[in-house]
C-alpha cells in the first residue's frame, strides 16, 4: 500500500508487463506488485497508454485476519479528460463521477477569506459583480472520484489524478471482508 501512496506523491512504477515471481516483500501486512497480480478489485483496468502500474493486497495483523484490501495504481499517457470519459463509459451502471478540474483553484475560493469577503460583500457598497481574487500560483491538480451505487458491498472506488503535466494516475481500491 506504501507504494500505491508513494505512486499518488509522483513515484515512479515498472512498465505493466514485469510478471514474474512474487517480489520480495519488505514485511508488515502488505504485498506489492509491479503487475495486476494483486488487484483484486474486480474494476475495469484503464488499457491505453499505460506506462505504469503496481497492484497492492493489505490484510489484518493479529485478530484483524478478516480485513483485506486490494487497491491498484496505473499511470498512463493519455489526457485526464480521456481517462474519466473512459471510467464514465466502462464502470458499471449507477456510478457516480465527481470531477473538480482544479483543484487548487476550488480550495482558494473556498478559503475562510473568500468566504468572508463573498458574505460581508452584500453587507457592503463594494461592487458585488468584481470577480472573487485570482488563485495564487501553485500547482493545477485535476482530480475526478467515481463512487458506486449506495450498498454496494465491499467500499469499491476509482479516484483519477493528474498534478500539472505530469502523467495521468488512476488509482481504484476495494475493501474486503
Amino acid at each position: 500500500m506504501n507504494d500505491v501512496m508513494q505512486l499518488s506523491k509522483g513515484g515512479a512504477l515498472l512498465g505493466p508487463g514485469a510478471e514474474g515471481p512474487d517480489p520480495q516483500q519488505a514485511g508488515g501486512n502488505t504485498l506489492t506488485a509491479p503487475d495486476f497480480r494483486y488487484d483484486k478489485t474486480g474494476l475495469p483496468r484503464y488499457p491505453d497508454a499505460v506506462s505504469g502500474v503496481i497492484s497492492a493486497y493489505t490484510y489484518g495483523t493479529d485478530g484483524e485476519q478478516d480485513v483485506k484490501g486490494s487497491s491498484v495504481a496505473i499511470v498512463t499517457g493519455s489526457s485526464f479528460d480521456t481517462a474519466v470519459a473512459w471510467y464514465v463509459k466502462n464502470l458499471p451502471a449507477g456510478w457516480r463521477a465527481q470531477t473538480v478540474g482544479d483543484f487548487a483553484a476550488l480550495a482558494q475560493q473556498l478559503s475562510v477569506q473568500n468566504l468572508g469577503k463573498m458574505l460581508s460583500a452584500g453587507a457592503s457598497a463594494g461592487d458585488p459583480t468584481a470577480a472573487p481574487p485570482a488563485p495564487p500560483p501553485g500547482p493545477k491538480v485535476k482530480l475526478s472520484i467515481f463512487t458506486p451505487p449506495q450498498g454496494t458491498a465491499n467500499d469499491p472506488g476509482v479516484m483519477i489524478v493528474q498534478k500539472d503535466q505530469e502523467p495521468v494516475k488512476i488509482l481504484m481500491k476495494i475493501n474486503m471482508r
